[in-house]
């Protein structure tokens, strides 16, 4: 859920950040659109790498239990 506000967040600033472009080119910069546009991104960023790393924690909470059993799908070891 994170990941996907977190994404949005980005899709967000990004659209601002080529609205202050294009009112660059005509001359009329939108500094509002330069500082939302880049907030936006940078804390869409911040909460998607965020996500990213509990989520990886989460896979590694059990890692002793499913190496006792044996499991034979885990890929790669993430106590690197």
């Amino acid at each position: 859920m994170a990941s996907r506000f977190g994404a949005a967040l980005i899709l967000i600033g990004l659209i601002s950040l080529v609205v202050f472009v294009l009112t660059l080119q005509i001359q009329q910069a939108n500094t509002l659109a330069l500082l939302l546009g880049s907030s936006l991104t940078a804390l869409g960023l911040v909460i998607r790498r965020s996500a990213a790393r509990n989520a990886q924690r989460r896979t590694a909470r059990f890692h002793t239990l499913r190496r006792l059993r044996g499991d034979a799908h885990e890929t790669k070891d993430l106590d690197d």
